[in-house]
């Protein structure tokens, strides 16, 4: 809208021009027209009270500004010479004062008339500026509110999302009453499921023996019973892995009979297929490999979790049996989805240097870190696994620990333990690195 003011403001100049003069010449012309109808004797009532004429000039300099109301002066004081000159008998000579009281009025107000004119330019330039960055402030909130849900689903396989995630599924499942596969806990893992997935119609079928159970532990939406033979079950049974539309069944989607979106097995890291989650409707814009391949990584886990529940025994070292547990699941995720792992073993020489350690690196232990105290006969070790933490980030919680034990003890690391690392990729085998450093092979 504002440009097409400034469009008509600059097709009407010329017309403003001539106006302009015409406006001015007018106004003058008035004035002593008036006079000299009113007072032939004395038009310009130069021996009156008040000298109206004057006003012409005035009028004009707050109207049009410094220049025209030296135009409308000039003109009016020529008007007066020439009166003086040709008609005038009186012996008074030409008013000089009262000329440059009118010319002084004039350009004193045009003057002020000018640098108004200048501020209020100045503002309306100003305005207009405002007002185009306001509509293209306004145009990109609208646009950046209708996006945030589909961005945030596009980051939502990303390190920080997934740390997240992670985050709030050991905090919400490892703290359930629930023992194994059951209705709450069946619940928590939908739910999780559904907000970082955005699942709309979907089940937990708990399974024995590669087998589904007939009624699901829990369910969201207008969920139907999932027939036994569908063929995307059958084939996420039999692969042990995430399955999809998109994923399996691109090329054969003619042929496929299924109610089904995808189905993904809650499958433990020792291989054992605890459950189902099957899925008929989610949003389009989630149905992309990031966030299958983030449901994939978290029902992984919440197997995980379960499993340990079922497989845990009162009284027994469940530190330790929770650090077997994700140090198997850690190499499945580098193996399966690339994620990196970190595992470094510290080997102490003295009790008091164990105990210092070992405190330190629980104060400073992150959400996802993993720490067990291994037992042995005359040496005393502590494994820490670092999740979804690659090379440069595990030199950098070394350094942190490092750091820590200098400001607390004023020792560095390397004097209070002996320091071994890996790094957990596809091919690694960690459980194997970890037995023999803890059967005496410092070889490796």
């Amino acid at each position: 809208m504002s440009y097409s003011q400034e469009d008509t403001e600059t097709e009407n100049q010329p017309a403003r021009i001539w106006l302009k003069w015409f406006e001015s010449l007018a106004v003058t012309a008035l004035f002593i027209s008036v006079g000299a109808w009113n007072r032939p004797d004395d038009p310009f009532y130069l021996t009156g009270s008040f000298s109206w004429p004057a006003l012409a000039p005035l009028l004009v300099a707050l109207r049009y500004g410094f220049f025209m109301g030296l135009v409308s002066s000039l003109l009016l004081l020529g008007t007066v010479g020439l009166h003086f000159r040709v008609v005038s008998l009186s012996s008074e000579g030409f008013p000089y004062v009262w000329s440059i009281g009118v010319l002084a009025v004039s350009l004193i107000a045009g003057e002020f008339r000018d640098y108004w004119g200048r501020q209020a330019n100045k503002l309306q330039a100003s305005n207009r500026y405002r007002q185009v960055r306001l509509e293209e402030f306004t145009r990109n909130f609208y646009l950046l509110k209708v996006s945030h849900d589909r961005l945030e689903q596009q980051i939502a396989g990303s390190s920080s999302s997934l740390r997240e995630a992670l985050r709030r599924l050991y905090h919400e499942i490892a703290h359930a009453n629930g023992r194994g596969l059951d209705a709450e806990t069946g619940d928590l893992i939908l739910q999780l499921l559904v907000r970082y997935g955005q699942l709309q119609i979907a089940a937990i079928y708990p399974v024995n023996g590669n087998t589904l159970e007939k009624e699901p532990v829990a369910r969201i939406g207008n969920f139907r019973n999932v027939r036994k033979q569908d063929p995307l079950l059958l084939h996420a049974l039999q692969e042990r892995k995430l399955v999809s539309l998109q994923s399996e069944y691109r090329q054969k989607l003619a042929e496929l009979d299924t109610d089904l979106l995808l189905a993904i097995p809650l499958i433990t890291s020792q291989q054992v297929v605890i459950g189902m989650v099957v899925v008929e409707a989610m949003p389009f814009f989630n149905f992309q490999p990031k966030t299958l391949r983030l449901l994939a990584i978290l029902t992984g886990h919440m197997a995980d979790i379960v499993h340990e529940q079922q497989q845990t025994a009162s009284g027994s070292d469940t530190e330790l049996q929770q650090f077997r547990f994700q140090l198997n699941r850690a190499e499945r995720d580098a193996r399966e989805h690339n994620l990196p792992a970190a595992l470094t073993l510290f080997s102490f020489a003295s009790e008091s240097d164990a105990g210092t350690v070992t405190g330190r690196v629980r104060q400073l232990r992150r959400g996802l870190d993993v720490i067990a105290e291994l037992p042995a006969d005359d040496r005393h070790q502590l494994a820490i696994l670092l999740p979804l933490t690659d090379e440069l980030g595990h030199k950098a919680y070394l350094q942190r620990l490092d750091d820590d034990i200098r400001a607390h003890t004023g020792k560095p690391l390397s004097e209070l333990a002996m320091t071994q690392s890996l790094m957990i990729t596809g091919n690694a085998n960690a459980g194997d690195w970890l037995n023999r450093l803890l059967e005496g092979d410092t070889s490796s």
